[in-house]
């Protein structure tokens, strides 16, 4: 009977292959013995082994001996929880040794190096061995029926694959995506356990950097695209796979949207519904009966568990700033409340009489910026002082968004107007064109990652941009013949609304529109409100029949 090579034995060759005052052909024995170990496939012991000797290769292991290569992967992914438990529990123990804190930090900082120097040594020698042999051994071990063998398999070959992002390409990348690109993407889509999921997609993030594995990955965009999408607040590994995959010229995006209707919610049978916000797992709406409602939303299916009726007419708008746990609320009462939002109710905690109706509403902790009947937009200082700013030749301000000091305004005559908050001065943002037929307006503005959305008349066949607000580049336009009057944006889409009953759906990575969603509202019932998690799952609209409609995005 063949005599299977020990643990021991394989650890010893591990050893010279990573040294170099040993003899090349020592090293290459080494890789080799390891390699004829993973091919055994009636030896299951001896795959098994042959993984075993390879993690330990990694030197990152704790002070009771065990290793945490997995855990450091999962931290390059950017999912760290795992690490950082190891690397609490670690420090711990090294200040038992009464190490003073820059010790310490000195201590680590030098292992780390010396980790890094070991790892980028062997990880040389195991990919270069044959033009990259030791990834078709993997890949036998891929389909071992053993979940703990695949396991390992998963973690070595998560760690050679990250390995070759570091090291100099000597041309056997082609040989891993041979190998082990379909095995990644299997993980991906079989298991149930995350972590997995991350590691397989940090190894995928290597293959994208390879125009010719990218395109093969592009062929299983359509499976792939859902598991990564439900992922991607895990890791930025995921994030940045998805923007590779919408950027292939073969991507379809159209083939991947679907949604589904999941609930119509009558909030009341005469009054218009005017304003939505989604808040962790809360649907909050206003009315133009005067009402606030909060929704619970975790289920999908709105269930009501708050109505209040602090504001004496319409509530007109709502604003929760990204930075803060405090609802807005603006009214034709010419009043601005402040709300604490606690996880069953929210509460009032403030009223600001402002002396005029509001329409359109902005705020944060330092000031609020509101639209009213006349021209212009008003900042209202929480001290009590109100400063009206004429914009524009007193042209009449349709939106607003806010960032920081700025404040950007969408305005009828089809321009976008900014304010700095700090000076009270306007400057153009953008103006776009006009047609001297017709009054084209900018209704809509909304603010993501550094981006500004803007929507409005449809002019030429354009409806709005996509601006960097820092650049005031346009990063793409809303080619479509009908008026944006609403704009929501996730991190996966941005919606645009009309008057009429139609949801434009278009993928925010190239502003390129996909689908179109028609509301449910019989008669001439408009949409009159916009909102979608970010996560990219739901997407509700309001309309003025007194409706909410809410859709799953599958």
């Amino acid at each position: 009977m063949e005599q299977q090579p020990s643990l021991a034995t394989l650890l010893l060759q591990l050893d010279l292959l990573a040294e170099p005052r040993k003899m090349s052909i020592y090293r290459e024995e080494a890789v080799e013995a390891l390699i004829e170990a993973l091919h055994r496939k009636d030896f299951s012991n001896s795959q098994m082994m042959a993984l075993d000797a390879l993690v330990s290769i990694s030197a990152r292991r704790t002070s009771s001996g065990g290793t945490y290569m997995e855990a450091w992967l999962l931290k390059i992914a950017g999912y760290d929880l795992p690490y950082n438990a190891l690397m609490k529990a670690e420090k711990l123990k090294k200040n038992e040794d009464d190490l003073e804190e820059t010790v310490l930090a000195e201590t680590m900082k030098d292992e780390e190096k010396a980790v890094s120097s070991w790892e980028n040594k062997v990880a040389f020698v195991l990919c270069n061995h044959e033009k990259g042999s030791i990834f078709k051994a993997l890949e036998e071990c891929f389909k071992s029926n053993s979940l703990e063998m695949a396991r390992s398999c998963l973690v070595i070959s998560t760690w050679l694959i990250y390995m070759l992002s570091v090291l100099p390409d000597t041309g056997v990348r082609s040989a891993a995506r041979k190998s082990l690109l379909d095995e990644f993407i299997n993980v991906l889509q079989s298991t149930r356990n995350m972590e997995d999921k991350i590691l397989a997609t940090l190894a995928l993030r290597t293959f994208v950097g390879d125009p010719a594995a990218l395109e093969e990955l592009g062929k299983h965009a359509k499976c792939i695209y859902s598991t990564l999408r439900k992922l991607k607040r895990s890791s930025p590994v995921i994030t940045d796979v998805l923007k590779s995959l919408m950027n292939l010229s073969s991507f379809n995006p159209t083939e991947l949207w679907s949604c589904t209707e999941v609930v119509e919610v009558e909030s009341c049978a005469i009054d218009e519904v005017l304003s939505l916000l989604h808040f962790k797992g809360r649907v909050i709406s206003s009315h133009s009966d005067g009402t606030i409602k909060v929704w619970d939303a975790g289920k999908r299916v709105l269930r009501l568990i708050q109505e209040v009726r602090d504001h004496t007419k319409a509530v007109t708008c709502l604003y929760i700033p990204s930075s803060e746990d405090k609802l807005y609320s603006g009214s034709l009462d010419k009043t601005i409340r402040v709300w604490a939002i606690k996880p069953e109710e929210i509460h009032c905690i403030q009223v600001h009489d402002v002396k005029e109706t509001v329409y359109e509403l902005t705020a944060n902790c330092k000031v609020a910026c509101f639209v009213s009947q006349g021209p212009g937009v008003t900042v209202y200082r929480w001290s009590g002082v109100p400063q009206h700013i004429n914009i524009n030749f007193n042209k009449t301000v349709k939106c607003l968004a806010m960032t920081g000091d700025t404040l950007y305004c969408g305005i009828s005559g089809y321009s976008i107007q900014v304010v700095n908050l700090r000076k009270l001065t306007s400057t153009t943002f953008y103006s776009g064109t006009r047609k001297l037929l017709g009054k084209q307006s900018i209704y809509s503005l909304q603010i993501q990652d550094g981006l500004l959305f803007a929507g409005g008349s449809s002019v030429d066949g354009t409806a709005g941009k996509v601006f960097s607000h820092s650049s005031k580049a346009v990063t793409g336009s809303f080619s479509t013949g009908f008026d944006i009057q609403r704009i929501a944006v996730n991190d996966d889409f941005i919606f645009t609304a009309t008057k009429s009953g139609i949801i434009e759906v278009w993928l925010k990575e190239r502003v390129t529109r996909i689908a179109s969603i028609k509301t449910g509202s019989g008669g001439h019932a408009r949409i009159t409100c916009l909102t979608s998690d970010m996560d990219g799952e739901m997407l509700y609209a309001g309309t003025s029949d007194g409706k909410i409609q809410a859709w799953s995005l599958d």
